[in-house]
């Protein structure tokens, strides 16, 4: 198959390029130059610089004959989305559009999307794919707007899955954001400096995902299954900010280390965790707890920062 991935540079647009080159299919990437400047390319891939707010930028790939279209790029920082609440529209709703553009060019071709719990908000209970959306930050509203632009296109012959990721993690992401990633972020500090930062309570909660068990999920889309599905992508289990910060010390095998609260972020969730039956109906299992994955991403977190 010829796939193309849009935020192929990414933390998980790399490990899925990996993935779909495993496999034997034709993978195209675009992403934006400073991305690509930084990525570690994956042997096969064939690399575009592009910017998806632009259409101008992706219309020249109206000519290729793509069957799968992997719709990443994003801006997925909830801090960023709060500061430059433009760029989330820029990127993930205008982007969402052009790529939704493109495909309706291509004819029959597929567009797998990563959206987001963040479209929920706060819920105690696990969350399906049924309930209703309540997001609480800039960026949980431009993924569902990304989401109705998806569906919309169903109507104009482009077939579609949605995966809304809980909190994704593992080695390969990046390490030196401290706007994105709360365990990458808590694990980067703790490493760098003996000290942990954190903003909002110690009691909220999130869902953590290895990535390996992310790509397991999207390479289902490539089903026609799961055509016109929308599939939440988590464990189930729920680990609060304290919890995860015990363990990421535990790991660092560290004494001594400063956990300081610098005050919330508006529009930060509570929490979330996922209710992923649905995916699992079609096969799908994470196969790595939180203790074996954070065991993996610190010690290549230790190689990429000493």
């Amino acid at each position: 198959m010829k796939i193309l991935i849009t935020g192929g540079a990414g933390f998980i647009g790399t490990a899925l390029a990996h993935r779909l080159t495993s496999q034997g299919h034709n993978v195209h990437v675009i992403d934006l130059k400073e991305k690509l400047n930084h990525s570690k390319r994956v042997s096969g891939v064939n690399y575009h610089v592009a910017n998806i707010g632009i259409y101008r930028e992706i219309e020249p790939f109206q000519d290729e004959n793509f069957n799968f279209i992997f719709h990443l790029a994003s801006q997925t920082s909830g801090l960023i989305s709060h500061e430059n609440p433009t760029l989330d529209v820029d990127t993930n709703v205008k982007g969402t559009l052009n790529v939704c553009r493109l495909a309706s060019s291509l004819g029959s071709v597929k567009v797998i999307f990563t959206s987001s719990m963040a479209v929920y908000g706060d819920y105690q209970d696990a969350i399906t794919e049924e309930f209703v959306k309540n997001p609480r930050s800039n960026y949980g509203v431009s993924k569902i707007s990304a989401e109705a632009y998806i569906k919309l296109f169903e109507q104009r012959g482009v077939k579609h899955s949605i995966f809304r990721l809980f909190n994704v993690y593992g080695p390969g992401q990046d390490l030196t954001n401290m706007k994105q990633g709360m365990l990458s972020i808590y694990v980067s500090q703790l490493i760098q400096t003996n000290k942990i930062d954190v903003t909002g309570s110690l009691d909220r909660f999130r869902d953590f995902v290895y990535v390996d068990d992310v790509i397991d999920a999207l390479y289902l889309g490539l089903q026609a299954a799961t055509d016109g599905g929308v599939y939440n992508v988590g464990t189930g289990e729920k680990t609060t900010v304290q919890e995860l910060i015990a363990l990421v010390i535990s790991e660092s095998g560290k004494s001594n280390v400063s956990v300081n609260n610098i005050g919330g972020i508006l529009g930060d969730q509570f929490g979330s965790v996922s209710d992923s039956s649905r995916l699992m109906s079609l096969g799908w299992v994470p196969n790595i707890d939180l203790c074996e994955g954070l065991k993996v991403m610190y010690a290549d977190a230790l190689k990429v920062l000493s």
